[in-house]
């Protein structure tokens, strides 16, 4: 099972790739990010964003804030989170089609928690706001993903790793022998 998996992580990884540059899937991640903080940002933290192509800029008052994050390159952790979902053993394709799009939506609204809290973490830095404002990018970049995937397969891997349940009943009887052992891994 675990070659299963990792042989379906890697072709799922390897489909997504060209995917990803051929339709600029990090620009458009971006794009939707930026349009709606700069929808809610006014109300939640007090700053405008203001966009010019790819570049955006918080404003308050006279203070001027240019956001440096690299959006497109944040959002590449779609394509691991999107390979983990579908190398989840125990999944039809039903079930893989309604978490993918929830996975999505998920780490879109990490995204745009972590651009809404930007302007707190640059505007007059300090080692605190400075360590927290790292913690929350590295979030948004490595953690997400694996969190993400977690719950929203946990129904899945709930069963697989019998979580919150009671051990098989093979495992309650006792050893198991190692020719089944061997048959269970293959």
């Amino acid at each position: 099972m675990k070659w299963r998996f990792a042989l379906k992580f890697l072709l799922t990884f390897t489909i997504l790739i060209p995917l990803w540059w051929r339709f600029g899937i990090g620009e458009g991640f971006r794009d939707a990010v930026l349009a709606t903080v700069q929808l809610l940002s006014p109300a939640v933290n007090g700053w405008w964003l203001e966009r010019a192509a790819a570049t955006a800029t918080f404003r308050r008052g006279g203070d001027s804030l240019p956001f440096l994050l690299n959006l497109p390159s944040i959002a590449m952790g779609l394509m691991p989170l999107t390979s983990l979902i579908v190398a989840t053993p125990g999944q039809g394709l039903q079930r893989i089609a309604l978490r993918v799009p929830a996975a999505v939506a998920l780490y879109f609204a990490v995204d745009v928690a972590v651009v809404l809290a930007y302007p707190y973490f640059m505007h007059d830095p300090g080692s605190v706001k400075d360590t927290v404002g790292v913690f929350a990018g590295m979030v948004a970049f490595v953690v997400a993903p694996l969190g993400i995937w977690f719950i929203v397969t946990y129904p899945t891997l709930q069963s697989l790793w019998q979580i919150g349940g009671s051990a098989p009943p093979a495992l309650k009887a006792g050893p198991v022998p190692r020719a089944t052992q061997r048959a269970r891994r293959s």
